[in-house]
C-alpha cells in the first residue's frame, strides 16, 4: 500500500481538529493532555511563582535574567542575577555557564512572552545538568503584575 505524503497526513489531522471544534465533540488524546500539562507545571513558572522566591518562600532557588546587561541595569526582578544571552552565544553551543548551582532550582526569564531566550537558556541549563524552570511571560509580565523592580 502506498504511503500518504506528510502534507496530506497533516491536512487530515487538521481537518479532524477543525471538525471536532464544530460540534462533533472533542477528539483529544487525554493521556497526552495529562502528560503535556504535567510537563508544563514541572518545567515552567509564572511571575507569581517567581515572586514567592523574592518573598523568601522558596529556598535554594536562583532567579536568572537572560536579557542584555543594559536591559538588566534598567530594571529586573529583585535578587535576580544577570547571565546575558549575548555573552553566551544565545545559549547555543558548548561551554559551562558561571552562576548556576547544583542542588538549586533556576528560574529563568527573558523579555516577554514571544521571546525564546528563556527557553534556550533553560534547555542549555538542563543539558548541563541543572534544575530549571522558565518563567512564562518574561519581565514584561512581571511588570504587568505590578511586582517590585530593582535597578
Amino acid at each position: 500500500m502506498k504511503q500518504l505524503p506528510k502534507i496530506t497526513l497533516a491536512l487530515i489531522a487538521l481537518w479532524g481538529t477543525m471538525t471536532a471544534s464544530f460540534g462533533e465533540g472533542p477528539q483529544q488524546n487525554k493521556e497526552q493532555a495529562i502528560e503535556y500539562f504535567e510537563s508544563e507545571l514541572a518545567f515552567t513558572t509564572n511571575p507569581y511563582g517567581a515572586k514567592s522566591v523574592v518573598d523568601g518562600k522558596r529556598e535554594n532557588t536562583i532567579i536568572i535574567d537572560v536579557r542584555s546587561a543594559e536591559s538588566f541595569a534598567k530594571g529586573h526582578i529583585p535578587g535576580a542575577i544577570n547571565i546575558p544571552h549575548e555573552k553566551h552565544n544565545n545559549f547555543e553551543g558548548e561551554g559551562k555557564i558561571e552562576g548556576l548551582h547544583e542542588g538549586y532550582m533556576h528560574y529563568v526569564y527573558c523579555y516577554q512572552s514571544l521571546c525564546n531566550l528563556g527557553q534556550k537558556a533553560a534547555l542549555k541549563f538542563a543539558k548541563d545538568g541543572y534544575a530549571v524552570k522558565e518563567m512564562k511571560g518574561g519581565f514584561e509580565e512581571w511588570k504587568k503584575s505590578n511586582y517590585p523592580v530593582e535597578k
